[in-house]
């Protein structure tokens, strides 16, 4: 009997216990992870010396940090002639451009040597993209250069300081902290189309905000947008549940035990049960003495 108490009392300190040592590595798993993001483009297919509405999808995945700026950088070997990006609520793009030497052809058939070689959404004062939340940033560009693909670095800021950077190119060791920059693959113009189809009330439209709202909605009938990584906020939620079912287990399973061991527990004497047999033989022999 002693035994069985002493067990119930540790199994409850086992339960605290878990549920203590789980959350304490839960929370060093998410102070030791980085402000993640999830980085995608779509679509991430176009045809070659044409125009594309390119849609790039930002979830922020860090606890604690608001993303305060989105910075896509165009790849330098095979400049654009044609960059534009669409009106955005609680967004404002800056873009960057540089003079080349070698001009390259715009969709109009026009010699261009000023590129834009990055584009800087800026969020809004009090608008910065909160841990969890997602936003899409449209980008048209055209025409796209005769080559297999293009890859798109992402450079998100956060409020904190901190950078997450989506600059690794494919093929390349990645450095410490470094993702895969998203990829658009490139396939050969479709013949009789002359590499100019965005031309003829193709994808580069004129910056306005409906134009913008078409953009979205065509990157979205394309399908949904594959994820850059995996979810470190799957695997914490993942995680803290796990913990949560050990811990109700071993309460059941210690409720059981103790009902089961008190339910074959034997009543406990009392004093006046025990007394009386003895009082009443007492007096029967008293009585069984004095009689003639």
């Amino acid at each position: 009997m002693e035994y069985t108490q002493a067990g119930s009392q540790r199994r409850p300190r086992w339960a605290v216990r878990a549920a203590i040592a789980g959350t304490s590595v839960l929370g060093l798993v998410g102070i030791a992870a980085p402000a993640w993001a999830d980085v995608s483009v779509t679509p991430t297919e176009a045809a070659q010396r044409d125009a594309a509405n390119l849609t790039f999808r930002i979830t922020n995945e860090s606890q604690t940090a608001s993303i305060t700026t989105i910075d896509v950088q165009l790849p330098a070997d095979t400049p654009i002639a044609e960059v534009y990006p669409l009106s955005v609520a609680d967004w404002a793009p800056a873009m960057t451009n540089v003079k080349i030497d070698k001009p390259v052809e715009s969709l109009h058939g026009y010699q261009i040597t000023d590129v834009t070689t990055a584009v800087k959404w800026i969020a809004m004062p009090g608008k910065e993209l909160p841990p969890g939340g997602t936003t899409e940033l449209p980008l048209s560009i055209g025409p796209l250069p005769a080559v297999a693909k293009l890859s798109f670095g992402v450079v998100l800021t956060n409020s904190d300081g901190t950078q997450v950077r989506w600059t690794g190119q494919p093929g390349a060791a990645a450095a410490p902290g470094e993702h895969p920059a998203p990829v658009l693959a490139l396939t050969a113009a479709p013949a009789g189309q002359g590499g100019h189809a965005a031309e003829h009330g193709g994808a580069i439209p004129d910056g306005t905000a409906d134009t913008a709202g078409d953009a979205a909605d065509a990157a979205d009938a394309g399908g949904s947008a594959p994820t850059g990584g995996t979810s470190y906020l799957g695997w914490a939620l993942a995680a803290l549940v796990l913990i949560a079912a050990i811990c109700v287990f071993g309460v059941v399973l210690d409720h059981r035990r103790t009902a089961a061991s008190g339910a074959q527990e034997p009543d406990a004497p009392t004093p006046d049960s025990e007394a009386a047999p003895t009082e009443g033989k007492s007096m029967a022999t008293a009585h069984g003495k004095s009689a003639p």
